[in-house]
């Protein structure tokens, strides 16, 4: 018999609030508060759990979610699922909780097959993966095998995470699992995550991530069975063949194996190379992209990850920061940028890299960052993540203007860079730290205009830290005609309006009547507010 629920439960709230849940989308302020308030917040899970039918019935406390538009590369889009934080952390519990079963299902690690989301939970670090298996180490496996074969063929799943159909993934579960319990309570928060509809998993997560793992492995099993030599990445594989003809019946193994799962290959990202060609385009992320330079993949070998919490962490940046000047980070991102399309792999990780340069270093290369953003279109979310980090731990202020001036300019003309709704919401969270009157009128006007939910209560938080205070008292009638999120924003925001905030909420009744993250979160800024020097994160 395996942990208890409560276990997970904990493990979830304790990972979502280190990390958050996705790269693809800000981190929400519900994720602070699961940092500061784990044991509230897992409780909440708990009563969850336990009522979980009245929940599901109940259209305030039934998971809530938001499909939101991001930009793939230059000219694709692709949907991004923003869910219900309390719903979120829930589904990754369950998840975590038949973790063990599906990882002891697949492939073995050691055999170098697959190389994504290995499930190995770190209780010291919170984090729900191996740090030593992802990418590099199937670039590394792609091309080693590449050797002994004549052929690859290189092909990923097309729209996969769409397509993902609830029958047959319950079914991978099943087979993977004895918790019939969590995998139903797993399929039915699919569905209702899915607007009813029976197929699709949430972009994002790690609870989707491991899921759609699950899935696949049933297909690596068919392509063993098969005596196909691979290695794959999430939706990403690698067959190896002797000749062409052998390559063009892999295609079709793997092509039939898909089809029983109502999947498809990408016929445009689906090629079958020589071996030259391959080992030629290995490290690229597409055909148009040059290849990389050995002291790119270098680059691209290093790890970039650092861990503020680690009682070395002090030590960790030193480390990191002399393993950065190394490379000519600016001069390889100015490279970049002079292209007609920039790596999007190698590009994220220099803008990564910025925040450890030199002060001097750092600010140059932050304004050419400001220059290019239409070269640098596939990667703004990186970009913004970087100017408010930067931001927040001081900059120069004429780089910190420019900055501003230079998101103004985006919103005022509606760029197409911040028409796609996960850019502008990467773009709110730097303008929440512009106490300009251009600023407010411009937020102002975007929350009058957004579609976004999502969005909108970044607004109401953002307001809240510039200390607009007429503006959130003007949101406080609208409370019952706001959505959940908007409503956990604004319970967070009248805590900047003292006397004022504090009649408001009493007329909302009694904290037990609030769904309960509303509550929590009522609980969580009254502590903060208490605390006498705090200020509205976001």
């Amino acid at each position: 018999m395996g942990p208890r629920i409560e276990a997970f439960l904990e493990a979830a709230v304790e990972h979502i609030g280190r990390y958050g849940d996705t790269d693809v989308l800000p981190f929400p302020i519900e994720h602070h508060i699961f940092y500061d308030m784990q044991e509230a917040a897992a409780s909440r899970l708990l009563h969850l759990h336990e009522h979980f039918d009245a929940f599901l019935d109940n259209d305030r406390l039934s998971p809530h979610f938001e499909n939101v538009l991001a930009a793939v590369g230059y000219s694709g889009f692709r949907s991004v699922t923003q869910i219900d934080p309390l719903w979120n952390a829930y589904l990754l519990a369950l998840v975590m909780s038949v973790g063990e079963d599906i990882e002891r299902a697949r492939i073995p690690r050691a055999e170098g097959v697959v190389f994504s989301y290995r499930f190995q939970p770190d209780g010291e670090a919170k984090t729900v993966f191996a740090k030593d298996a992802g990418w590099p180490e199937f670039q590394a496996r792609a091309t080693e095998l590449a050797q002994a074969y004549r052929f690859v063929l290189v092909t990923d799943i097309s729209d996969f995470y769409a397509r993902v159909y609830h029958h047959r993934l319950k079914n991978a579960l099943d087979e993977a699992t004895q918790r019939r319990g969590e995998v139903k309570r797993i399929d039915t928060v699919l569905n209702r995550l899915s607007d009813g509809a029976s197929f699709g998993l949430p972009v994002g997560g790690p609870a989707a991530r491991l899921l759609s793992e699950c899935l696949l492995n049933v297909v690596d099993q068919l392509l063993i069975a098969d005596g196909i030599r691979f290695c794959r990445f999430a939706d990403d594989y690698r067959l190896y063949a002797a000749d062409r003809e052998e390559a063009q019946r892999h295609l079709i193994s793997l092509s039939m194996a898909m089809q029983k799962f109502g999947l498809s290959l990408q016929k445009g990202k689906t090629r079958i190379l020589s071996r030259e060609e391959f080992l030629a385009t290995a490290g690229r992320e597409d055909g148009d992209v040059p290849g990389s330079d050995i002291v790119t993949q270098q680059f691209l070998a290093l790890k970039l990850h650092y861990d503020p919490y680690s009682a070395t962490a002090d030590s960790d940046y030193r480390v990191l920061a002399d393993e950065l000047n190394k490379f000519d980070i600016v001069g390889m991102l100015a490279r970049e940028i002079r292209k007609s399309r920039v790596n999007q792999l190698v590009t994220r990780k220099l803008i990564r890299s910025v925040q450890y340069l030199d002060a001097l270093v750092r600010d140059h290369a932050i304004l050419s960052l400001l220059e290019s953003l239409p070269i640098l279109y596939p990667v703004f979310p990186t970009v913004c993540h970087l100017l408010k980090s930067q931001i927040e731990q001081g900059l120069d202020k004429g780089v910190e203007v420019a900055i501003f001036k230079r998101l103004h300019d985006l919103v005022r003309r509606e760029s197409y860079i911040i028409l796609v709704p996960t850019n502008l919401a990467y773009a709110v969270r730097v303008l929440a730290h512009d106490t300009s009157q251009e600023a407010y009128e411009l937020l102002n006007r975007l929350f009058k205009t957004t579609s976004s939910t999502s969005i909108k209560a970044d607004i109401i938080l953002a307001m809240a830290r510039l200390k607009r205070t007429a503006w959130v008292t003007a949101r406080l009638d609208e409370y019952w005609r706001l959505g959940p999120w908007e409503q956990r924003s604004l319970i967070v925001a009248s805590y900047c309006l003292d006397d004022r905030g504090r009649h408001w909420r009493d007329k909302l009744g009694d904290k037990a009547g609030l769904p309960p993250l509303h509550s929590l979160a009522m609980e969580w800024a009254a502590q903060k507010k208490n605390s006498g020097t705090w200020t509205v994160p976001i």
